[in-house]
């Protein structure tokens, strides 16, 4: 299975007031939107700015118990895409070999986040649903694409349409 490493770009919410995960292929430009639960939003963003609560949050206490136990999150793998559903797979490593786990992405990406896990898309997963950018096309995220990107204008549209009204800055609550 050939796959693509992604970054998290940020979270957003949409028009519609939901919270999305907006990863984004540094070599290609591809952008990959995936819609995740509020609470999710706010666990992957406190990450992402380096803010930490008062006590442990839920994927705190998991990369904990996973360090006490030997355990190292090595990657996490945005594996399919079935019935408009993301699934994922967090890879652990210990003395014993490697485990692969069953995730919901939203979970995967907080848990590998923290664990400073590389984050990977199968990459089947990002030709049915990512977004590739062609040369010098504007991203409303005020970013630049590759040179060496291309995207048919009808990709543009849909991804133009799909954010607009994201708002990345407005954080969840």
């Amino acid at each position: 299975m050939d796959m693509i490493e992604m970054r998290v770009e940020g979270i957003g919410i949409d028009q519609g007031n939901r919270t999305l995960v907006l990863l984004r292929d540094t070599e290609r430009r591809r952008f990959l939107p995936i819609w995740i639960g509020p609470s999710e939003a706010v666990a992957i963003a406190m990450e992402l700015e380096n803010k930490h609560a008062p006590r442990p949050m839920t994927h705190d206490l998991m990369t904990s118990i996973l360090s006490e136990l030997g355990v190292r999150v090595s990657r996490i793998v945005v594996s399919d895409f079935r019935d408009s559903t993301f699934y994922a797979t967090v890879t652990l490593l210990d003395e014993t070999g490697v485990r692969e786990v069953d995730a919901r992405p939203s979970d995967a990406i907080a848990l590998a986040l923290r664990a400073k896990a590389k984050i990977f898309v199968n990459e089947e997963v990002a030709d049915q649903t990512a977004i590739l950018l062609q040369e010098g096309q504007e991203l409303p995220l005020g970013m630049q694409t590759d040179e060496d990107s291309t995207a048919e204008p009808e990709e543009i549209d849909r991804f133009m349409k799909l954010l607009q009204g994201v708002n990345l800055d407005q954080k969840p609550s």
